[in-house]
């Protein structure tokens, strides 16, 4: 992974993906919140996350939505919405496995440039880049800049990456291994101009 830890955008439309992987510490999504970057998302992610039907369900599962509904009473997550034209728009264009929250997603992205799109989905990332021409940021990088700028200790990462792959099927823990490491080198580097 290749990214510069000190830039974050400081506005993000998140797709469920990657609320399920901020919720999935609770270190991370506390350090998120307590700096000056707005996590937006969609009525549609919304729906995705909380009412959509499950096949299955699971502790940790239930945790997670404990833990939005929680946030959301904060204020965290606000919804904005986006057109049905301009939803209609990108989908003609998107890849067909990309779902209906990414979309809006990247509809609302695409209407309000100064916001990223943040997602974790490989296709989604690579449409939003390369097609549209969008800023896009994942969580791997949300936790590199956390750590950059202080937000998180070197004492918050083994116990946020173990908390992390209890709750993800699909845990992002290389990249996340990755992003701490990148953060730390860029910081000694820069304290190294410095001197």
């Amino acid at each position: 992974m290749t990214f510069n830890p000190r830039l974050f955008n400081s506005m993000v439309v998140t797709d469920t993906c990657s609320i399920w992987n901020i919720l999935s510490a609770q270190k991370l999504y506390k350090a998120s919140f307590g700096t000056s970057l707005m996590f937006l998302t969609t009525p549609m992610v919304i729906f995705e996350c909380l009412k959509k039907p499950r096949k299955s369900t699971s502790p940790e599962n239930e945790e997670l939505i404990r833990r939005l509904l929680e946030v959301r009473k904060q204020g965290k997550f606000s919804m904005q919405q986006c057109e049905l034209s301009e939803l209609l728009e990108i989908a003609k264009s998107a890849p067909l496995q990309l779902n209906s929250g990414e979309l809006s997603c990247l509809a609302m992205a695409s209407k309000i440039k100064s916001i990223a799109f943040m997602t974790d989905e490989k296709r989604a990332r690579r449409f939003a880049e390369t097609r549209l021409g969008l800023y896009v940021e994942t969580t791997a990088k949300l936790y590199g800049w956390l750590h950059y700028h202080r937000h998180l200790t070197d004492a918050d990462h083994q116990e946020l990456i173990a908390e992390h792959e209890r709750y993800e099927k699909r845990p992002l823990t290389v990249h996340l291994n990755n992003a701490y490491r990148t953060a730390h080198e860029c910081r000694l580097k820069d304290r190294e101009t410095k001197q």
